[in-house]
């Protein structure tokens, strides 16, 4: 079964980069909003297993991300929220973390500030591994 994910973020090409990372460890992105409202609303009609979420957007800040963060998780205990910021305050994370996110993911997105987010979602959804390698092997068969 596929592991869904639903992309949050107002600047395109952040989600569009986001997009990519996951996709290249299996995750199917059923979904992108460019604000928090659309993504509340998609959230619930999708229900992804994933999703990442920008503290920065316009008409939002960290209180209601905070916020959405208690709904989502009220709505849906799995859900493995990965906020995305160029916030990289220590004590904003860890609030964040202390709300039950997965993982915090600081701007800007490169393979580098991506690789542990990957890593941690790949053990925590083992079906991730699976794709991971069957990916590796097909590509070894093409060369």
């Amino acid at each position: 079964m596929a592991v869904t994910v639903l992309i949050v973020d107002d600047s395109k090409t952040a989600r569009e980069t986001i997009r990519y990372h996951l996709s290249e460890i299996g995750c199917v992105v059923v979904g992108e909003a460019a604000d928090a409202a659309e993504g509340l609303k998609l959230f619930r009609a999708l229900k992804p297993d994933i999703i990442t979420l920008d503290l920065m957007m316009p008409a939002k800040d960290g209180t209601d991300s905070m916020a959405a963060v208690r709904t989502m998780k009220g709505e849906n205990p799995d859900v493995a929220i990965i906020i995305v910021s160029v916030l990289p305050l220590e004590r904003v994370r860890r609030s964040f973390f202390d709300e039950g996110v997965f993982d915090y993911i600081v701007k800007p997105l490169n393979d580098f500030s991506f690789r542990p987010a990957r890593i941690k979602l790949m053990r925590a959804f083992p079906e991730l591994a699976g794709a991971q390698a069957g990916r590796r092997s097909a590509g070894r068969l093409k060369q």
